[in-house]
Formats: C-alpha cells, structure tokens, sequence
C-alpha cells in the first residue's frame, strides 16, 4: 500500500511548525535562483508590523529616515532592488537590529546572493546573540563549500539558544539534505559539538539523516541512542519503527508502536504513524479503522484525508475516493496531488472523459504532475486520439524548455511502446538536433534503428557513445549483439561483447551475446556454456529460443525441444521461437 505519499502532508507540517525558519528557507531558494530583473509583476514587500523607525531608541537622521521611507515606497511599487540597496544604507547607518532585519528580508526578495550576503553579514555585526542568523547563513556556506564555518555557526546557534536545538538541527539537516552531498551532510552533524556530547537532539537529527540516506544500521542505532535516554519519546519510536519498516521488520516496527498507538491517551501522531505501518503492511483493513477514527476527531486534518483517499483507490473504490480528494481540495489542496487522484478514481469509475480533464488539470508544481501526464496521454492513446497526443507533447517541450530532453525521451518511448518505429526514429533526429551528441538519445535511436534496418546509423551512434564512454557496458553489448546477429562481422563482435562481459560478469543479456557470438564463429560448446549461465540467471524466452538452436546444430534433439518448448510455456507467442523451430522444420 503506497501510503508513503503522505509524505508530502508531514513536510507541511513539518514546515509550519517551523516558522522561526522562513528566511533561511528564502535564502535557499535565493542562493540557487539567479537574480531577476525587476517586472511590473513583482512582489510587493509586505508592510512589517512595525517599522523600525518608530522605534523610541532609534535615532531618526534625516537621512535614515528618507532611505527607510523611501525603501518601503520602492517596495510597494515592485522595485524590490532599490528597496533592498536603500535598506543597506539604512542599516550601515545605525546599529540597529531591527532595521538589520528588515533589510535582510528585503534581500530575500531580490533573489541576489551578494545583496542577502551583505545584509546577513550586517545584521549580525548588530545583533551577535541573534542564534536565528546563525543557521540563517547555512545555506550560502554549503554552496560555498565552507564547511567549517556551517560548523562553528551551528555551534554558536546551539550554544545561543540550546532551547531551539530541535528546531535548528532539523532546518540545518533539510539545508545538508538539499545542497550537499551525503557523505559531507553526515560528515557536519558528526563535527558539531553537540553530537560529540551525545546530546540527543543532535544524534537524533543524525539517526533522520542516516535513514534519509538508507544508512539503515547506523539510524538504528543511533535512535536507540536517544531512546536509552529519552524511552517515551514519540518522534524516536516513530523513527525507529519507519526504519524497521525499511529494514523489511514491518512486524516488529507494529509491535514497537502497537501498546501506545492503541492507549485510549495517544497522541494524533502516534496514531497516524501506527496506522501507516500497518498499511504498508498489508494490514488495509486495520489501517482504514484508525484512519477513520482519526478522521472523525480531526475532520479537517488533510494527511488523514490523503490517507483514507489512498486506501480507497487502493481498494478500486472510486466513489469513495472521490469523495475524500473533493474534501482535500475544498481544504486547500496543499500537496497539490488531489486532482491528480481525481483523476485515477474517474478512471476506477470508468469515467475517462473526466478523468482526462483531471489529469490535465494538476499544476506544473504538482508532484504528481509527470504521472498526470502520463495517464493523460495514455488515455488520449487509447482513445485513438495519437495526433493529440503528439501535439500535447509537443506543447510541453515548449511550456518547459528545461524538461525538453525529457519529455523527448517520454515521446519516443511511447511510440516503440506502440510498434511506431519509423515515427520514434524520426523523433530521435529532431531530438538530437536539438541535443547534440546526448547519450539516452543516441542510444535510444540506436535501438530503434535496426528494427528498420538502419544498421549504419545504429553504428554509427553506439560508435559515438563509446568514443566518450568506452566503458558503457550497454552499448557495447547492443553493438556486438547486432554485429554478430545481423552481420558476419563475428571476431569484431566477440571484442566487443566479451568487454561488456568483463565489466558486468553476470548479467545475463550480455551472456546470451556472447554466446551467440561463439556460436556465429562455430564454437559450439562454449556457446551452449555460456547460454546455460544466462538461462540459469534469467530464463528469458530469447535465451531459450538460443539455447534450443545451439543444441539442435549439436545434434541435441531432445533438449532443444525442451528448451524452445519452456519459452513458448512463458510465452506462447515469440516470434523468435516460432520462426526458429520453423526454420528447423518444426
């Protein structure tokens, strides 16, 4: 059960609950989004509640006073970078927190790094026992590389304010999670003081990130840690039951949270995290009891909602799940993937013509909006409509430039899906105009090309890949297996295959290639070794169909009988099968 999309509702939460963070959030997005020119349509600064230079202790210069009024009236016009430079004149004009602060949250809405840069750097030249700007600065050290400071303001944040350690450690973990690679992410929470005390906060944040990276033992151990001295804590059993779950222990991760989730005094969250675990368990019926017991106490609380939506599509019950996903979007629809669940409980009703138009509904900010289009196309495919969906694409490539190869690559999958070989080929050169010399197509079109007989270009691209790659298993095996099966150029396919062979021992495709090169230059008995090793990997019906025509030219009757008849058992169509038993007189 795929109750593991909740996870989009605990983010939210997770988000309000951490409001003393919105400006570090502003400077994420502001330190990986190039400054924009200023439009008639920018935002306007929202007013503060109360302006710094009302402030009694303020000394008001004529020229303090003329920078903040007329930084409040740029902003109201949508001339954020005026506003901001006449905020920073304000705040190196006074030693003042407050207008410091101000000009900080102007920068943010500039998007410009070296504005917000400046401005952190003053505020906290104002206010040094600020805990808040500390981690407000986490963000531009990681993109900076400057571990060691994200250490020491960490360590100074902490030190500041011990009471928001929970708070601050989740945001810095969220900030490491998004910016920085794992090992340097793990390598910071181990380095703050904090975690070297065995402080549990800090070695909670560390058992999070440990599970967010699949460092299953490490998170374990690290929650029974916190655990050992805090044994009633709700957000640690919670963990260490999700990583249980991850271990494959579902059973003990239900026993763990059983006792509390079923006391008449437990929380919400204990609940919700109980019920969830027994939905990814199997345990649909049990699940669906809680949610709705939730559901009748908290009737608004849209994770409950999302929760018992799942289950009904789930459970192919499409009135029902209607009738949730109308709730979450009369709610607000925070995770913006109703409409797309709209869309799957129309199709659980038959209803396509609507499911269509709720698929084509689900925002471009949507988490689910690359699955919308998907279900989407392959309704309109259904129907026949193939020039729409075409165009419908198309379209896409043009909304989102950046999604371009993307979409290109979704495009020529669903035309060899449905046997267009000619109209994918043809899709491949427009695609590859566009993105010269990039691997996925060049490869794509390959594949699409010996169906059609285009074996100089298949050639020709695989060529291209291993000129920059030429250690892409995949495209040498595809050019030696098309070398020995389509031409007589067996040693040269040998070479190659036995490459990819040597780079991927057992993978049983390249197996059969090779096999069947040995095979194309008489080496009988090597071949039927080989093909035997990849049919004991994978019993593919195209292994077999190999497998019975190295046997036959052995004289071995009997099992390549045997073996052609096993693959026709998986598949009783194969073409492969069919035309080599006819070949053989079968």
């Amino acid at each position: 059960m795929d109750l593991l999309s909740l996870h989009w509702l605990r983010s939210v939460s997770s988000f309000q609950r951490s409001v003393v963070f919105a400006s570090s959030v502003l400077l994420v997005a502001c330190a990986v989004t190039p400054a924009q020119p200023i439009e008639v349509a920018s935002p306007q600064l929202a007013p503060t509640e109360e302006l710094p230079i009302d402030q009694p202790s303020l000394p008001l210069s004529a020229e303090l006073v003329y920078d903040i009024l007329t930084a409040e009236i740029a902003g109201q016009r949508g001339e954020i970078g005026i506003a901001a430079d006449l905020y920073n004149n304000a705040a190196n004009l006074v030693d003042s927190p407050a207008v410091a602060a101000r000009a900080t949250q102007i920068a943010n809405f500039t998007r410009s790094q070296p504005r917000i840069n400046r401005a952190l750097k003053r505020w906290i030249e104002v206010d040094p026992t600020n805990a808040d700007i500390y981690i407000m600065q986490v963000p531009f050290l990681v993109l900076k590389g400057d571990y060691d400071g994200i250490i020491k303001d960490v360590n100074t944040a902490l030190a500041l304010a011990p009471e928001q350690s929970q708070t601050y450690l989740a945001r810095v973990s969220e900030t490491l999670i998004e910016l920085a690679q794992p090992e340097q992410a793990i390598s910071v929470l181990e380095q703050l003081k904090a975690y070297k005390d065995n402080e549990p906060e800090a070695v909670f944040a560390y058992a999070r990130m440990a599970a967010f990276y699949k460092h299953y033992d490490s998170a374990l151990l690290h929650a029974d840690k916190v655990l050992e001295e805090q044994s009633t804590r709700e957000d640690a059993l919670i963990l260490k039951a999700e990583i249980l779950q991850r271990m494959g222990k579902g059973t003990t991760a239900i026993a763990l949270l059983k006792k509390l989730a079923t006391h008449k005094d437990a929380s919400e969250n204990i609940r919700f995290s109980y019920a969830k675990l027994l939905g990814e368990n199997n345990k649909t019926a049990e699940a669906r009891t809680i949610f709705l017991q939730l559901n009748s106490d908290f009737p608004e609380n849209e994770e409950v909602i999302f929760a018992l939506g799942l289950i009904a599509i789930q459970e192919q019950e499409g009135i029902e799940a209607k009738r949730y996903f109308s709730q979450l979007i009369a709610l607000g629809d925070n995770g913006k993937q109703a409409s797309y669940f709209m869309g799957l409980a129309e199709e659980i009703n038959h209803n396509n013509e609507s499911a269509m138009i709720w698929f084509e509904s689900v925002p471009a900010d949507s988490p689910r909006f690359e699955a919308a289009q998907s279900s989407y196309i392959n309704l309109l495919a259904d129907s026949g409509q193939m020039n729409k969906v075409r165009l419908h694409l198309q379209l896409l490539r043009k909304e989102q430039p950046t999604k371009a190869l993307q979409y290109y690559l979704f495009e020529t999958a669903f035309l060899r899906e449905r046997a267009q070989d000619q109209a994918a080929f043809d899709l491949y050169n427009e695609a590859i105009k566009q993105f010269p010399g990039q691997t996925e197509l060049l490869y794509g079109r390959a594949m699409v090309a010996e169906p059609l007989n285009y074996l100089s270009v298949l050639e020709e691209d695989l060529r291209a890949i291993l000129e920059k790659e030429p250690n892409n298993s995949h495209a040498l095996n595809a050019l030696g297996y098309t070398l020995t099966d389509r031409t007589d150029r067996h040693q040269e396919a040998l070479v190659l295959i036995s490459k990819a062979v040597e780079l991927s021992p057992n993978d049983a495709f390249y197996l059969d290639s090779l096999a069947w090169a040995h095979y194309h230059l008489g080496d009988l008995v090597q071949a039927e070794l080989l093909i035997k090793q990849a049919v004991a990997i994978q019993a593919d019906p195209e292994f077999l169909a190999h497998l019975g025509e190295i046997l036959w030219q052995q004289g071995k009757y009997l099992e390549a009988k045997k073996a052609w008849n096993d693959g026709l058992k998986k598949d009783a169509t194969n073409k492969l099968i069919l035309n080599t038993m006819s070949r053989f007189g079968l």
